[in-house]
């Protein structure tokens, strides 16, 4: 699956603006537990492992670059729980020929817990995102779409109800900030 979104970070406020726009059709709790080598080899290379709780199941998931900042392959399947490590042979029969090279094994590094609202309109999806890891919260709104003109306007008219004001703003993934808090924990899981 190729997986297309814009994303921007957002103060408390600024989510709290945006939680008040909508009727919500879900909010459900996720639990994210990502995977790496001890060298950070795979996130060096912008490829995410993670293994994803919701709703009571757990799902292995492999993201690849695809050529755009905003678009990335997405693989996955289901597993029976979450694993201290992956296997390589595990990873590269996911990543199929996806992957830029072959997967190394990779360790649990932690967990980062979101509270996820989601609103589903025509050619995109909004979610809206309050993520808890390394006893730090942050806030994030992500337009997952099918139709880029669509989801270009829905952000502008968010941005603009909301008054967030987008000029210089770069969003970094869950991974990435992840990643830069498990470095300032001393790695700690």
């Amino acid at each position: 699956m190729i997986e297309n979104e814009f994303k921007i970070m957002l103060t408390e406020e600024q989510y709290e603006k945006v939680l008040a726009m909508f009727e919500w059709d879900s909010t459900a709790m996720q639990v994210n537990h990502y995977y790496d080598t001890r060298e950070l080899l795979l996130s060096g290379e912008h490829i995410t492992v993670r293994v994803r709780e919701k709703g009571g199941r757990c799902f292995l998931q492999i993201k690849l670059p695809n050529g755009a900042d905003y678009s990335r392959v997405e693989l996955e399947q289901e597993l029976a729980g979450v694993p201290d490590a992956l296997s390589a042979e595990v990873l590269n029969a996911l990543a199929g020929g996806y992957a830029p090279f072959e997967l190394p094994a990779a360790e649990r590094l932690g967990a980062l817990s979101t509270n996820r609202s989601v609103k589903r309109v025509q050619g995109a999806e909004i979610d809206l995102d309050r993520s808890d890891y390394f006893g730090k919260t942050d806030h994030e709104l992500e337009i997952e779409f099918t139709d880029e003109e669509a989801a270009r306007g829905i952000m502008e008219r968010i941005c603009c109800e909301a008054g967030i004001d987008r000029r210089g703003d770069v969003c970094t993934g869950k991974i990435h900030r992840f990643l830069e808090e498990y470095r300032a924990n001393g790695g700690v899981k």
